[in-house]
């Protein structure tokens, strides 16, 4: 059966939309943190959005995020396996958090703990001297605890203590 999907009546102008504009990176602010997610893009461009990008780590996580939530958790694992030592936070970060989700539907768990804890090293050391990057950590030692059946960490921060106050009704 062909059946034409009917317009949606919400929008004025069915036409196709253009793509979106990038938005401008702030410096410091963890925009290049998967880049992927955090960046907008229009319906249905993802593989052209990765494609547009700058080769280099940004593109390589970008490129493993997108096999991750394609389905293709091994080819995610090896794009984001040679950033796990970056210098760069952002991609240290991102290329941990990759490799542990992907790693899960693997059966790799030792691996995915390992890439947990690494992730929660990297914002440890990190958060030093940003006190607002606790609350992430708490985030991945706690996804770790649920994921993996670990006991909690000793010595994280109640979300109550490092989210804002508009955040912490939610927690």
């Amino acid at each position: 059966m062909n059946a034409r999907k009917p317009n949606d009546p919400r929008r004025a102008d069915s036409a196709p939309q253009a793509a979106m504009p990038r938005p401008r990176r702030v410096p410091g602010s963890h925009a290049n943190l998967m880049p992927l997610m955090n960046t907008p893009f229009a319906p249905g461009t993802c593989a052209e959005f990765v494609d547009s990008l700058a080769p280099g780590p940004r593109r390589d996580i970008a490129r493993a995020e997108l096999c991750y939530f394609s389905g293709r958790p091994e080819e995610a694992v090896a794009a984001a396996t040679r950033h796990l030592e970056s210098e760069d936070f952002d991609t240290r970060l991102s290329a941990c958090l990759i490799c542990a989700y992907a790693n899960l539907p693997l059966g790799h768990i030792d691996r995915a703990k390992d890439a947990l804890e690494a992730a929660r090293g990297a914002i440890a050391a990190e958060s030093e001297g940003a006190p607002q990057l606790r609350a992430a950590e708490a985030f991945i030692a706690q996804a770790a605890s649920v994921l993996l059946h670990l006991p909690a960490p000793e010595g994280l921060p109640h979300a109550q203590d490092v989210l804002p106050p508009g955040l912490r009704a939610f927690a």
